[in-house]
């Protein structure tokens, strides 16, 4: 039982100073945050590549220092709710550093570049540890998954460029989805009204998709699921599969 309280207690103190580190946290906190966060960032589960002792430490000397102390001042990053979020940050963090440029036609090279998410959302979804370039590349592998109908839902209502999207009645009629169109709609996850939870989303297919890439459902994280919608609704519009 006092082991338990003291992990509760220590994971709580890593949430506060991850918190208050934008404010600014004085040496001794610092050093205190250090000591606690290491062992957590340490149990993660991470790529095989990381399984030499030695590999792992340098990696989260190095996250702790690119991802929490260098940019605690100007990071926009959400509050952290628990420690598992680390998790996470840390996972995307080394499959950053382990991902290379793949090799790309000239025209799709020149589409990637043109599908860049304004700097503010790069920046943040940095922080977060979230790499947006395999965001775009998840996006495509997402897209596909989806049926035309679905495609149109997103290009025509979700992703619309002008403040007057179709109806998602008029997509249904025109690409021919049937009666039940709504709760096709809805375990998409286009049918949510403004003010809505995060309560559940997980279960639609773009909740899933935006926890795959290391999203947390919570209102916390708005404005970094925000920048990762802004990348879907990018790769949605260049999507070459024209629905009916």
């Amino acid at each position: 039982m006092d082991n338990n309280n003291g992990f509760d207690y220590g994971n709580a103190r890593i949430v506060e100073y991850w918190n208050r580190r934008r404010q600014g946290l004085d040496k001794k906190e610092w050093e205190d945050f250090y000591r606690l966060i290491m062992p957590v960032l340490m149990r993660t589960r991470l790529p095989s590549d990381f399984n030499d002792d030695r590999k792992r430490l340098e990696l989260v000397n190095d996250f702790f220092q690119d991802k929490v102390l260098v940019n605690a001042a100007t990071s926009t990053a959400g509050a952290l709710q628990n420690v598992h979020a680390l998790h996470a940050y840390l996972k995307n963090y080394a499959l950053q550093r382990m991902r290379t440029p793949d090799p790309q036609p000239p025209e799709e090279a020149g589409e990637l570049a043109a599908a860049d998410a304004p700097t503010g959302h790069t920046r943040l979804l940095d922080e977060a540890g979230i790499d947006p370039h395999a965001v775009m590349h998840s996006a495509d592998r997402f897209v596909e998954t989806l049926d035309a109908g679905e495609v149109a839902l997103l290009r025509s209502h979700s992703c619309a460029d002008d403040d007057k999207p179709e109806p998602m009645s008029s997509i249904a009629a025109r690409t021919g989805m049937p009666t039940a169109w709504f709760n096709r709609a809805k375990a998409l996850g286009v049918t949510r009204s403004k003010g809505d939870t995060y309560r559940g989303y997980e279960r639609t297919k773009i909740g899933r998709w935006l926890v795959s890439n290391g999203a947390e459902l919570h209102p916390d994280w708005r404005e970094e699921v925000a920048a990762l919608l802004l990348l879907l609704c990018q790769r949605v519009r260049m999507h070459r599969r024209e629905a009916p």
